[in-house]
């Protein structure tokens, strides 16, 4: 069953409330990176020239723990969102009706109840007398909370224009059979978010490129010693589960041949080595020059690639080669397919000036997307079905 496509005869001249996801980055209490406002910026224009009465937008921001944080207040993300839209918006700071047309409501995670998606806090989130919902939250929608799934149990439910993008994007590779030409690149720290995924492309793409510090478990499950480096003990049977089932699928996994070695993070000196000849309390922390290159042959020859997680620890100079350059060579792929998600990789995009339009789409998920492809139903999505 599929969600039903919003048009304006859903929404003229009715009250809408709409989830969106504002859980931006800030910077001395102002929006530093303005992503997932633009993308809800076409369904929110649509909502206003499509006759809504009257639009009230609901959003979480950070990690405040069911309670009153001043720095993850939404009236810090108004400015922004008005500067955007080009109409005003009234906040406010409950989930009480005002006069505008436009209203902002206070980060739904100050309270308890949206998490627990809790029957009273529904009941004070219809108190502002929505009769539509519209779910522009991609990057929330694997979230069973209240602002999520439990307006959309009451009210007529409909996914947003960022949604329905989305869902429309990264369909196409929920299929279990092998796709030629498609190479997942991998990143980040830890497998245990990445293992389904991971499982479903060992079957599917013909190429698996891992970096960060995911490489090092795999690296130490085929045996590599990775000195003192960050790796999930715990984690090497479920690796080589994984290198197994891809090499019964004909997937090749690409793991790095050679890594860029420091103290810490902040180090300034580094040394570059094979992994063969990384020993006592060496820390790696970037792919090497060489892994680059072999990754970047594997690219150029792909059709389609999907990418969620950095390869290095990008955010420091001297550990941002490997990020950088892969990014690089993907957006120079005008004739392939690119997908691209996941916070750091949006982080890395904005860092490495690199624009978005350079890829086919650019998902504003991290774990949403991760848990999407892996075939997972995302209770935000599924509730819209119903």
């Amino acid at each position: 069953m599929e969600t039903q496509k919003l048009t304006a005869g859903h929404v003229k001249d009715k009250i809408v409330a709409i989830r969106v996801d504002f859980n931006v980055p800030l910077k001395n209490g102002k929006v530093s990176e303005n992503t997932r406002i633009v993308e809800s910026i076409p369904t929110l224009k649509f909502l206003l020239e499509s006759g809504a009465k009257r639009i009230h937008i609901l959003s979480h921001l950070g990690r405040p723990k069911g309670i009153n944080d001043p720095q993850l207040s939404l009236a810090l993300v108004q400015p922004e969102l008005e500067k955007q839209l080009g109409q005003t918006v009234e906040f406010r700071g409950d989930f009480t009706p005002g006069e505008g047309r436009i209203q902002l409501h206070e980060n739904v995670r100050f309270y308890d109840g949206e998490k627990k998606n809790d029957p009273q806090f529904i009941q004070s989130l219809l108190g502002l007398g929505a009769e539509v919902f519209v779910n522009d939250g991609f990057a929330v929608s694997h979230r069973g909370h209240a602002s999520v799934i439990g307006l959309a149990s009451y009210l007529p439910a409909y996914p947003g224009f960022l949604l329905q993008k989305e869902i429309d994007h990264l369909t196409p590779f929920l299929s279990n059979k092998k796709m030629a030409g498609l190479t997942v690149v991998v990143g980040g720290a830890k497998i245990e978010t990445k293992v389904k995924v991971l499982e479903h492309f060992s079957k599917t793409a013909e190429n698996i490129l891992i970096g960060g510090a995911l490489a090092n478990t795999f690296l130490a499950a085929k045996g590599f010693n990775v000195g003192g480096s960050f790796y999930e003990e715990d984690q090497l049977e479920v690796a080589r589960r994984i290198i197994a089932a891809a090499e019964k699928n004909n997937t090749v996994i690409h793991l790095p041949v050679d890594v860029v070695c420091g103290d810490t993070m902040e180090s300034e000196e580094t040394s570059t080595t094979t992994i063969e000849k990384v020993e006592g309390d060496m820390k790696i922390f970037d792919i090497g020059p060489k892994s680059i290159k072999n990754y970047q042959d594997v690219l150029n020859q792909s059709q389609t690639i999907i990418w969620n997680g950095p390869l290095g620890c990008f955010e420091y100079p001297a550990f941002a080669a490997g990020t950088k350059q892969i990014l690089k060579t993907i957006a120079a792929l005008k004739s392939s397919q690119t997908i691209l998600g996941g916070g750091d990789t949006l982080d890395a995009l904005k860092k490495f000036g690199v624009n978005k339009s350079a890829f086919t789409h650019v998902s504003t998920g991290g774990g949403a997307m991760l848990e999407f492809l892996e075939g997972k139903e995302l209770p935000g999505i599924e509730v819209l079905k119903s």
